[in-house]
C-alpha cells in the first residue's frame, strides 16, 4: 500500500513538472538603469517633445553641466552589428551591439550588474562613459518620475503580473510558436520589462531576444490592449527564430510563386503576420470580437493582416503551421488585392537600403518616410557600399550630389538591369528600375535641385507613375 501509495505520489509529481516545463516561463519586473537610459534619450535635444523632457526642462538639473553630459551621452558609439549570412537576407535580423546593451540594462538592478555583463559589447572606455552618464542621471529619473507615481507604477505593475500569473503569456507564446514552427528552449525565461510612461496615450512595447520593454502610461485602463501590443512584439522573436531550414523554405515558397509582387509580400510578412496574432486574435479571444483600432496603425501592415487573418486563424484552430499552402495563399491574396502597392513610396520605403551623398538627403527620405521595418543608411556611395545594398532585398535608393559621373558609371557597371538605360550626368533625372530580386531601385541624380522638389515632381502623391 505505501509503495503503491509513493509511486503514484511520484506520478503526479512527474506530471506536474513536466507541465512546468513544457511552458516557457515569463518573469516580470522593472529596472531603473533601463529607465533612466530611456529618460536619457528622451530629454535629448533631438528627440521630439514629451512629458518627459517637460519634466526635466522644467526641473533644477536642467543646468549647462547635465546638458553637456546629455549632448555627450548622445554621441557615444553604440551601434555595432554583424548579421546570420547563412540565412536569407533579411529573414533573420543582424545582431545590434545596442540590442545587447538594451538587454543587459533591462534585467539589470543597478549599473555594476549592468557593467559586470556587458564588458566587451563595445569599448570599455566608451562603456565605462555610458554607464557614468546613467548612473548620474538615475537619482534625477527617480526624484522627478519613480517617486512621485509610485502608487501608479504598482497599479500597473500588478495588473500585468495578472496576464503572467494566469500563464496568459506563455499560453499565448505557445500558440505563437507553433504556428511559426519555431522551437524555443523553455529553459530559457522571456523577461518582461514594464517602463512607465507620463505621456497620454502611449501605448508601446518592443522585444529584442528573450527580453520584452512594455511601454504604456501609468493610468492606461485598457489592459487587454497593453497586453496585445505586448504580445505583437514576442512573436517578432518567434518569426526571427524560425531554423535556418524553415527560413531557407519561406524564401523559396514566396519565390515559386513567381509573382512579381512576392518581394514585397515577403518583407511584409514579418508585421503583418504579428499583428494578426498579437492584435487580432489575442483581441478576438480576450474580447470575443475584433475592433477597428485592434489591428496596426500602418495602412500596409493592417490590410494585409485583415485579408489573411482568415487562413492564419483557421492554421492556429487546425494547430497548422506556416507551410508552402500558406505562403500561396497569402502571395495570391497580397496580389488580388493590393498588386499596386509595389508603385506607392510609403510601401516601398519600409524596407530600405538609403545611400547618399550627405547626411541632409538621408535626412529627408527618413523624415518624409517615418515607418520603416528594414533600415540601411550609408552616407558614402562607393563600390563597397553599392555591393552591400545590391545583396539585401529591399528598396535601393541612391542619391548622388557630387562626382556624378564616376558614381553613376560604379551602379552601372554593378546592376545589370542599368547597363542600356541611357543616363547623362550632367542633368537631373529619377531613375526608378526593377531588379531581378522583385525589388526597386530609385536613382536620385541632382545638382542644384533638393531631393525634395526632385521627387514631388517625379513622384505626385508619391506615387510611381
Amino acid at each position: 500500500m505505501n509503495k503503491t501509495f509513493i509511486t503514484i505520489i511520484c506520478l503526479v509529481t512527474n506530471t506536474l513538472t513536466l507541465l512546468a516545463q513544457d511552458r516557457v516561463e515569463f518573469k516580470l519586473h522593472s529596472s531603473e538603469p533601463y529607465a533612466t537610459y530611456d529618460f536619457l534619450a528622451k530629454i535629448s535635444e533631438n528627440y521630439p517633445d514629451n512629458a518627459l523632457k517637460s519634466i526635466y526642462t522644467n526641473s533644477k538639473y536642467n543646468t549647462e553641466n547635465y546638458r553637456k553630459l546629455i549632448l555627450d551621452f548622445e554621441k557615444i558609439r553604440l551601434n555595432y552589428t554583424y548579421t546570420y549570412d547563412q540565412y536569407p537576407l533579411p529573414l533573420k535580423v543582424a545582431m545590434m551591439s545596442v540590442d545587447l546593451l538594451e538587454k543587459n540594462l533591462a534585467t539589470s538592478q543597478t549599473i555594476q550588474e549592468f557593467k559586470n555583463k556587458s564588458v566587451g559589447i563595445i569599448p570599455n572606455e566608451d562603456l565605462i562613459a555610458f554607464s557614468e552618464t546613467i548612473e548620474k542621471f538615475q537619482p534625477i529619473y527617480h526624484e522627478l518620475v519613480i517617486q512621485p507615481n509610485i502608487a501608479a507604477l504598482q497599479d500597473q505593475k500588478e495588473n500585468l503580473l495578472n496576464y503572467v500569473n494566469n500563464n496568459q503569456f506563455s499560453g499565448f507564446f505557445q500558440i505563437g510558436l507553433s504556428f511559426y514552427n519555431t522551437n524555443w528552449d523553455k529553459s530559457i525565461p522571456f523577461e518582461l520589462n514594464l517602463l512607465p510612461s507620463l505621456d497620454k496615450g502611449n501605448l508601446g512595447a518592443r522585444a529584442f531576444f528573450n527580453v520584452a520593454v512594455c511601454e504604456a502610461m501609468l493610468n492606461l485602463k485598457d489592459h487587454k490592449s497593453f497586453f496585445s501590443v505586448a504580445m505583437h512584439e514576442i512573436y517578432h522573436i518567434a518569426y526571427d527564430n524560425q531554423s535556418l531550414e524553415l527560413k531557407n523554405n519561406i524564401q523559396q515558397w514566396f519565390n515559386k510563386t513567381n509573382s512579381p509582387n512576392s518581394q514585397y509580400a515577403l518583407l511584409l510578412l514579418n508585421e503583418v503576420l504579428a499583428t494578426s496574432l498579437g492584435n487580432a486574435y489575442i483581441m478576438e479571444q480576450l474580447n470575443g470580437k475584433i475592433e477597428e483600432d485592434d489591428w496596426y496603425g500602418n495602412k500596409y501592415i493592417s490590410e494585409m493582416s485583415k485579408t489573411i487573418y482568415p487562413t492564419v486563424k483557421q492554421y492556429i484552430e487546425n494547430k497548422k503551421a506556416i507551410d508552402e499552402d500558406f505562403v500561396k495563399t497569402y502571395v495570391h491574396l497580397y496580389d488580388m488585392n493590393f498588386s499596386g502597392w509595389n508603385n506607392e513610396l510609403g510601401h516601398l520605403f519600409m524596407y530600405r537600403y538609403l545611400v547618399a551623398d550627405t547626411r541632409s538627403d538621408l535626412q529627408y527620405l527618413k523624415k518624409t518616410f517615418r515607418f520603416y521595418s528594414n533600415n540601411r543608411l550609408s552616407s558614402n556611395i562607393s563600390l563597397s557600399e553599392i555591393e552591400k545594398a545590391k545583396d539585401n532585398p529591399l528598396t535601393k535608393c541612391f542619391v548622388i550630389s557630387i562626382d556624378h559621373k564616376q558614381k553613376l558609371g560604379l551602379l552601372k557597371n554593378s546592376f545589370t538591369e542599368l547597363k542600356e538605360r541611357k543616363m547623362n550626368y550632367k542633368k537631373e533625372f529619377i531613375e526608378v528600375v526593377t531588379l531581378r530580386d522583385r525589388t526597386k531601385l530609385i536613382i536620385i541624380n541632382r545638382h542644384q535641385s533638393s531631393v525634395e522638389d526632385l521627387m514631388k515632381k517625379k513622384f505626385p502623391n508619391n506615387i510611381i507613375k
